[in-house]
C-alpha cells in the first residue's frame, strides 16, 4: 500500500493534537485555523472536560425576516444533537471513489484517532449527541513516530479484513469512545461491556474459541497476554448477568449509589478494553501487558 495519488479529503474533528500524522495509507493534518478552533473549545468546556450540548429554542413565524419570528415559550431544552467545529484534514491516498468513505476507511480511521487519543470524533459536518470529552480519557503517553506506527499497521490490518470484520471493528471503537459520554456508572459499564463483546467477536472469527462466557475473558488474557485479576472478572461478569438479566446494578436499583464493586468495575472494563483494542488489531505494544485495574498513565509504544 502505498502513499499516493489523489485519493479523497475529508475534515473532521475536534482532535487536541496540532502535528502531521502520515501513515500508510494517508496522511491527517491539523487545519489552518485549528488554534481558533481549540481556542473555541476550551470556551465552552466545561471544569469536567466535557462539552455539552448548548441549550435550542423553538420558534415560529417568517424566516426570512429576523423580527418576524418569535420563541415559542417553554421550548428550551439541551439540544440532542449538536456540532463541534472541525480540526483535522483527513487525505486518504487509496481511496478513489468517495461514496460511502465515510462508512468504511474514514470511519475507521477517525475513531481508531478517537480510542488512541481518549476523544470522540465525527466528520465535520455530521452530529454528536450528548457530551463530548475534549480532554483525553485514555491515560496513556507517545511519541509522533508511535502515532503513525499505529495507524499505519492496524490500517493495513484492517484493510486486509473482510468487510463483515472491518464493521465489526468500526463499531467496537466507536461504542468505546461514547462510553465515557455517559453519565452513569452502570451506563458505562454497559457500553464497555458491548465493546467487549465485539472484541470477543473479532478474535473468536480468528482463533474460534469455544467457552462459556463467564470464561471469556480468561481466554482473552490467557490469548494476548493480558494480565488477568480473577477477582475483578468475576465481579464484571457477575455484574454483567445481574445487569443485563435481572436489571440489577450491584444487588441494587441503576441510578442509584452502592458501596460494591459496581463503581470502581466501570473503570477497570474501561482499561481492560483499552487493552484489548490494540491486541486484536495485532498491534504490538507492551501497553497490553500493564495491569488494567490499577489508574496511572502507561507508555504506549
Amino acid at each position: 500500500m502505498k502513499n499516493e495519488g489523489e485519493g479523497i479529503k475529508d475534515f473532521f474533528g475536534y482532535l487536541p493534537y496540532k502535528s502531521v500524522m502520515k501513515f500508510n495509507g494517508g496522511m491527517i493534518s491539523p487545519i489552518q485555523e485549528f488554534d481558533e478552533v481549540v481556542a473555541w473549545v476550551d470556551k465552552y468546556t466545561n471544569l469536567d472536560g466535557f462539552l455539552y450540548p448548548p441549550i435550542e429554542r423553538r420558534v415560529k413565524g417568517d424566516f426570512d425576516s429576523e423580527k418576524s419570528y418569535k420563541e415559542i415559550p417553554n421550548s428550551e431544552r439541551p439540544a440532542l444533537l449538536h456540532r463541534i467545529p472541525a480540526s483535522h484534514e483527513l487525505h486518504l491516498y487509496v481511496v478513489k471513489d468517495s461514496k460511502d468513505v465515510r462508512k468504511s476507511y474514514g470511519s475507521f480511521i477517525i475513531h481508531l484517532l478517537a480510542y488512541l487519543f481518549g476523544v470522540r470524533l465525527q466528520f465535520h459536518d455530521w452530529w454528536f449527541d450528548g457530551r463530548v470529552p475534549t480532554k483525553s480519557t485514555h491515560n496513556v503517553h507517545f511519541n509522533e513516530k508511535t502515532v503513525e506506527n499505529f495507524l499505519s499497521h492496524c490500517f493495513m490490518m484492517w484493510d486486509s479484513w473482510p468487510l463483515e470484520k472491518q464493521k465489526l471493528m468500526t463499531n467496537v471503537l466507536y461504542m468505546h469512545s461514547r462510553s465515557p459520554s455517559y453519565e452513569w456508572d452502570w451506563e458505562q459499564f454497559m457500553i464497555e461491556y458491548i465493546v467487549l463483546d465485539g472484541c470477543w467477536n473479532l478474535a473468536k472469527l480468528k482463533h474460534k474459541f469455544k467457552v462459556k462466557h463467564k470464561d471469556r475473558m480468561h481466554i482473552l488474557c490467557q490469548q494476548f497476554g493480558i494480565p488477568e485479576n480473577k477477582i475483578l472478572i468475576d465481579n464484571i461478569v457477575n455484574l454483567r448477568n445481574d445487569l443485563f438479566h435481572e436489571t440489577l446494578w450491584d444487588k441494587s436499583q441503576p441510578c442509584t449509589g452502592t458501596d460494591g464493586p459496581g463503581f470502581a468495575s466501570s473503570f477497570h472494563l474501561r482499561r481492560f478494553n483499552q487493552r484489548l483494542i490494540p491486541a486484536v488489531l495485532g498491534y504490538n505494544t507492551d501497553y497490553i501487558k500493564t495491569g488494567w485495574w490499577y489508574m496511572g498513565t502507561f507508555s504506549f509504544k
